[in-house]
């Protein structure tokens, strides 16, 4: 008996050893190979993030202060982000001004405001996020979008804004990071409208993005995900990851922002049209090799 028990527990190790072998501890590489050769290199990949913090800039503008240039000195943005940024070296994501019926720019800009006063929700404080600390994930800076397109004809914006691949090549983003600014928070929550008519926050009302993937930059056909920043009387507040990884491999992302029905007046949309942004990590395929 203690013969066969023996066999049998030898029996089990080997098994266990040439059929579980382990992988690395994130899930990227694939572990050794108990026989000793060479194993076959798994596709994986790397996600790269824009930050917003100058010291992870890596472009060739040699600047120690790249992304904080753009910040204005106060919290009012007047959405007119007439610059263009580009990450170079890192997410190679790139944003290049887009001009609205009014002359006016995309992204209401780059950004370190915060607060959580509602009673600073207003256009004066455009750049605010609301009722965080700084930027996501304990940075400093940000980015705050701006624009929006309806079928009034009243809009502010001629086009979507977007975000690109400056090197032209399609790539999965993975997630980003988004929050309220105060702005919108108070108009949410407290049923202020700027632009015409009168909105009354209800349990059907709703806020949400709309992101527009597009494979290649003449493309016509979009896949979209979408992200609420209110729904009902539950509006967000913190900085909440938002998984973009299903727009697939793109060149190009548009932004919309998008209300329920009691949203919008004789006008058109009646509520800023801002959210504020962090942390995008991209997907860079890599081949891992044991070591």
């Amino acid at each position: 008996m203690k013969k066969n028990f023996k066999l049998l527990a030898a029996t089990l190790m080997g098994a266990l050893a040439i059929g579980c072998t382990p992988g690395g501890e994130d899930g990227n590489n694939p572990g050794t190979n108990p026989e000793g050769g060479e194993q076959t290199p798994e596709l994986t990949y790397d996600l790269r993030v824009l930050t917003f913090e100058d010291a992870d800039y890596k472009g060739s503008e040699a600047s120690s202060t790249y992304w904080s240039d753009f910040i204005p000195d106060g919290p009012y943005g007047n959405g007119n982000a007439r610059y263009s940024w580009y990450d170079e070296g890192n997410t190679e994501l790139a944003y290049y001004p887009a001009y609205s019926l009014y002359g006016m720019g995309g992204h209401a800009g780059i950004s370190n405001y915060v607060g959580n006063d509602p009673s600073q929700g207003s256009y004066l404080c455009d750049l605010q996020a609301y009722n965080v600390e700084g930027g996501a994930n304990g940075s400093q800076n940000f980015c705050v979008h701006f624009g929006y397109l309806d079928d009034s004809g009243m809009g502010m914006m001629d086009r979507l804004i977007y975000f690109e691949f400056g090197d032209e090549t399609a790539r999965v983003i993975d997630h980003m990071w988004v929050t309220n600014t105060t702005y919108v928070y108070n108009n949410l929550a407290n049923g202020v409208s700027d632009f015409g008519g009168t909105y009354t926050p209800s349990e059907s009302s709703y806020l949400k993005i709309v992101a527009y993937g597009y494979e290649s930059a003449d493309d016509a056909e979009a896949t979209t995900v979408e992200f609420y920043l209110g729904q009902g009387l539950d509006y967000v507040s913190t900085w909440t990851k938002w998984d973009m990884s299903s727009l697939g491999a793109v060149v190009k992302v548009e932004f919309n922002i998008v209300g329920s029905p009691d949203m919008y007046g004789a006008y058109g949309f009646m509520l800023p049209g801002y959210f504020a942004y962090d942390d995008v990590a991209v997907r860079f395929d890599k081949t891992t090799v044991n070591e």
